[in-house]
């Protein structure tokens, strides 16, 4: 269990840029995710992204007509996201996610995905609290143990069972409502019904749970 220390989150400068996330490749394997932002949170509301990595997905949803902002801890990653997404530029800014200043407004959402796997339990309390207390929900995506490759570059990452998470959210004193998110194989046999993210099957054999969270 990690409870003592902060675990290693400091990215390489130019992994979003090796690592090709196009708008197309994002809206295709983040298609759940987005799906449950759009049913949970009115378009034109308020979102943060914290942590918005390649910037893909809050590029997907200002065009999907949200008044979206984000914050990444590193000055690199800034940069590259404001060159790539011009249209973006005033809404991102370098912040870190257990900082209260670097939520500077109210929000409909904070959103976040392959994030907090990266914190021990006592920062992912923390994280929950500041959140939680900065917008009316909190939707976030983890990798979780169903997940066959546990690996990620340069990271240490918790590959938690859904039973920890929802334990975690419940001892940071939020409601909640969990949905599941891909398979590692066999997606193409899958009938469509069983692949939404509400569906019992998914929410059992998901790699990834989504979490919709508030007070």
């Amino acid at each position: 269990m990690y409870t003592d220390s902060l675990l290693s989150t400091t990215w390489d400068d130019n992994y979003w840029s090796n690592v090709r996330f196009t708008l197309y490749r994002t809206a295709i394997i983040q298609r759940s995710y987005i799906d449950l932002i759009l049913s949970e949170v009115s378009t034109g509301s308020k979102i943060l992204e914290a942590g918005f990595g390649s910037a893909t997905t809050i590029m997907l949803l200002h065009d999907l007509g949200y008044d979206v902002y984000g914050f990444e801890n590193s000055d690199v990653i800034l940069k590259q996201a404001v060159e790539r997404f011009p249209m973006l530029s005033g809404k991102l800014y370098n912040g870190n996610i257990l900082d209260d200043d670097s939520y500077k407004s109210r929000y409909s959402a904070v959103i976040h995905q392959g994030v907090m796997e990266h914190f021990t339990d006592d920062e992912i309390l923390r994280i929950l609290a500041i959140q939680s207390e900065s917008a009316d929900k909190v939707i976030f995506d983890i990798p979780n143990n169903q997940r066959v490759l546990k690996t990620y570059p340069g990271i240490e990452t918790r590959y938690e069972s859904p039973a920890f998470w929802e334990d975690i959210v419940m001892k940071a004193g939020l409601k909640f409502k969990r949905f599941g998110r891909n398979l590692d194989k066999d997606n193409d046999l899958i009938p469509e019904t069983l692949k939404k993210y509400d569906s019992s099957f998914m929410m059992k054999y998901g790699r990834s749970s989504m979490f919709v969270c508030h007070i």
